[in-house]
């Protein structure tokens, strides 16, 4: 099998879904996109993504330490821990003049495409919607094998 190694953009609700015992399905799901696409090194993510995730971390897993928190966010810090910059804003208007979105998913969206990323994971935003060769997917309507397989 050959599977692409562009990068892809995970949104927050990926990172959630992949730890919430709430939704086993939506877990097993998420968690399968998260073995692949880091097994073949080609997560990305921004700074944004990272405090939304500590936010929830924070508010939901009471009972783990900070500092334990804090080596989590971390690690997943390697993905990409870039800043909303002046490129992302203007980009981020050009998204929303053409998909519509609200604000915060521009943003992500635009910095998606700054990375050079050819997926972006969510769950928010239009499955197959596509923005300057950045596809949208929703990790729960298809697989990682869906997606990354090469035909």
């Amino acid at each position: 099998m050959n599977f692409t190694i562009e990068p892809i953009f995970i949104d927050t609700n990926v990172l959630i879904y992949a730890r919430d015992e709430r939704n086993a399905g939506k877990r097993g799901r998420a968690r399968a996109w998260l073995a692949a696409i880091t097994d073949l090194d080609c997560a990305r993510t921004n700074l944004q993504v990272l405090n939304e995730l500590t936010r929830w971390i924070l508010k939901n897993e009471l009972g783990r330490s900070l500092r334990d928190v804090q080596d989590e966010v971390e690690t997943i810090g390697a993905w990409g821990a870039r800043p909303i910059d002046q490129d992302d804003t203007e980009l981020a208007w050009l998204v929303r003049k053409n998909l519509g979105y609200q604000w915060f998913d521009c943003l992500l969206v635009a910095a998606a495409q700054l990375a050079g990323c050819r997926y972006f994971l969510t769950e928010d935003m239009a499955h197959g919607a596509v923005f300057e060769g950045l596809t949208l997917i929703n990790p729960f309507r298809a697989s990682p094998g869906d997606v990354l397989q090469r035909n």
